[in-house]
């Protein structure tokens, strides 16, 4: 069996609702070279297997309730391309987009990650969602790199840069060079894989967006935790590599500070509306420590000795 230049990975749980707008996004992608993982990690919702009869590049893999990096971790073992590319259950990529990566890597040997901007897939006050057809733009038409967003991106990276996971595709070579994701972290993994990826590869952004994300509930961006992850991993990150990338750039000290505080101010003010008001103090005194809109965070303070518990709000 010829080997596919491109694994896409797709872990999925109960997902049923949104998969197979996934699937059609990549199974009817212009580049078809290419094998589709679907890992599924101990679904109950449907059969999962009927999902390899659609098409033969598609193979279903079963797990058992293992968690999202341990089903990435699985895809890629069983992969079989020299790109690996990653898709949630719940997201679209734009057509032309995997045409339009594979043709970076191949102009561009040096790089190891090609990667792209995303478009927030907000739900309607109905609850529904836009089709994606109205949202969709033409990938396959971005050739250049955005250079804000591209080279040696450690610094950046600590700095806030976000990378889209479902947006990616990464060299073997860099996944070998690194290993997967960190399966025991709940939240996170996908930047701490991109921290570690960017000190041994350049990652490259290219200029425009060629993915829906889609925002609701489940989705990563609506998940808190009473931990601020994201302080801890800036904080091992700074112990183990420091503040410097390969190619002489740096963060000061001074802007890893601000990050920081950043961080604090947003995990406190997103527990003070949607979860517990006590972690929202707590991490607002962090923030005011050092120094970030000390107005706002002393108000917050005060105003969250009323109530323990945010009411559910769309605020």
């Amino acid at each position: 069996m010829n080997r596919p230049r491109v694994s896409v990975i797709i872990p999925v749980r109960n997902g049923k609702d949104y998969l197979q707008e996934a699937l059609d996004s990549v199974l009817q992608q212009s580049f078809t070279d290419l094998e589709l993982l679907l890992i599924d990690d101990g679904s109950t919702d449907d059969d999962y297997d009927r999902y390899a009869l659609q098409d033969k590049r598609v193979r279903v893999i079963h797990l058992q309730g293992m968690g999202v990096s341990r089903a990435r971790n699985v895809g890629m073992a069983q992969s079989r391309g020299d790109l690996l590319a990653f898709l949630d259950a719940d997201d679209v990529w734009f057509p032309g987009k995997l045409q339009a990566q594979v043709n970076y890597f191949d102009a561009h040997p040096e790089v190891g990650i090609v990667f792209g901007k995303f478009i927030r897939w907000q739900a309607l006050p109905s609850g529904a969602f836009a089709p994606a057809r109205s949202l969709m733009q033409d990938a396959s038409k971005l050739t250049h790199a955005d250079p804000e967003r591209s080279g040696w991106l450690y610094t950046r990276l600590l700095g806030g840069l976000l990378v889209g996971m479902n947006t990616a595709v990464v060299r073997r070579t860099v996944y070998e060079a690194i290993g997967g994701f960190n399966e025991a972290m709940r939240q996170g993994e996908d930047y701490d894989f991109w921290l570690k990826a960017s000190r041994v590869a350049e990652m490259h952004s290219l200029n425009g967006p060629v993915a829906l994300y889609r925002i609701h509930g489940a989705s990563a961006m609506h998940r808190l935790s009473p931990e601020n992850h994201l302080v801890n991993l800036l904080n091992a990150a700074a112990i183990r590599w420091g503040l410097d990338t390969v190619n002489d750039q740096s963060l000061t000290p001074k802007s890893f500070h601000e990050r920081l505080a950043r961080v604090y101010f947003d995990h406190a003010y997103a527990h003070y509306w949607h979860g517990d008001r006590t972690i929202a103090r707590a991490a607002f005194w962090h923030a005011l420590r050092r120094g970030h809109h000390p107005l706002r965070c002393l108000a917050y303070i005060a105003l969250s000795y009323w109530t323990g518990h945010a009411k559910p709000s769309t605020h």
